[in-house]
């Protein structure tokens, strides 16, 4: 791509991210007073997943390290929230921060063990370390055990952010997009982010240069690890229930948020983000609509919904962003 259609390339981009950013910030409010509550907390879940997605891609996209069991870190930051407000009565607005604190020392405690493991040995032992923590909490009173932990309704809403809908919720999740999006693209174009894009490419070769393989992987590990914790805290704030079915599932955690970061083009910055306004809207018009048309036919819109995922893989089998990349150089 030549000097000039490089440039219009990111003058575009930068003209898309200030429209959809002007869009979302006027969408949450719009369709609460049009009574679509349905699409408000569709938007939330978006920017809910598209944070951790964001987060995921730094660990996958950018340092090569393909990781289910992100589960983990979301878990353990919805139940710090819960946990310090039910047990020592403090805020969730401080509980928040706590959450990604918490699970950003989780990682930096779990790297020397993870990180000796490399390809799918890997990604294995994350699926693995998943399951752990699901079957711990599930057995663990202090936490709730396997009925888990729910926040009772308070009338200091503001000092509990307990508010009706997901509007607030919508635009607190949008201050820490805001966040997360400025710090990992002063990381991705800094020294460090080329020394975790030179492990990516060839990690044996990153060493040979005089790179400290390790320090850099776990550096992406812990950063992943604490946004992604924020957006568990951001579940545990807007649910006020948290349960170890819930949140270290692999499923609709780990996968989802491995699926949106996919779909929108893991090798690109705003790709997940991308994927996770693609994946989750589908997801929840099809489990919502297919649920109810189809009750008696358990898991049809799993189906449905892979059908959907199988047909994006074909046709844009980079990403949507890498597909528009591709066509953009056409």
């Amino acid at each position: 791509m030549s000097g000039t259609a490089a440039a219009s390339v990111k003058e575009f981009a930068r003209y898309y991210l200030y429209g959809a950013a002007m869009i979302l910030a006027v969408a949450p409010v719009l369709l609460d007073l049009a009574g679509k509550p349905f699409y408000v907390n569709m938007i939330f879940l978006s920017l809910m997943y598209g944070i951790s997605a964001m987060a995921w891609n730094l660990l996958m996209g950018y340092t090569g390290l393909f990781s289910l069991g992100h589960a983990v870190f979301f878990g353990v930051g919805g139940y710090t929230v819960i946990v310090l407000a039910l047990r020592y009565n403090v805020t969730p607005w401080i509980g928040l921060p706590v959450a990604g604190l918490t699970a950003a020392m989780l990682a930096a405690a779990l790297s020397p063990p993870l990180l000796r493991l490399r390809s799918h040995w890997f990604t294995l032992a994350t699926i693995a370390l998943g399951e752990i923590f699901r079957l711990s909490f599930a057995h663990w009173d202090y936490v709730g055990a396997s009925a888990g932990l729910q926040m009772p309704i308070s009338e200091r809403s503001i000092y509990y952010v307990q508010f009706a809908g997901a509007t607030v919720y919508s635009y607190i999740a949008m201050a820490i997009l805001a966040v997360e999006l400025l710090f990992l693209w002063k990381i991705i174009n800094s020294k460090t982010g080329f020394y975790m894009q030179t492990i990516r490419e060839d990690e044996l070769v990153a060493q040979t240069l005089g790179i400290n393989t390790f320090n850099y992987k776990a550096l992406s590990l812990v950063i992943s690890a604490f946004f992604t914790g924020l957006a568990g805290g951001l579940y545990a704030m807007r649910f006020r229930y948290v349960d170890p079915f819930a949140v270290f599932d692999l499923i609709t955690i780990s996968t989802y948020i491995a699926i949106a970061g996919i779909i929108g083009g893991i090798y690109t910055f705003l790709g997940p983000q991308v994927g996770s306004f693609i994946f989750v809207p589908i997801s929840e018009y099809v489990r919502a609509n297919i649920v109810q048309a189809f009750p008696r036919v358990y898991g049809l819109h799993v189906a449905v919904l892979g059908v959907i995922l199988l047909l994006i893989s074909l046709f844009a089998p980079e990403g949507v962003l890498g597909y528009i990349r591709r066509r953009w150089k056409r």
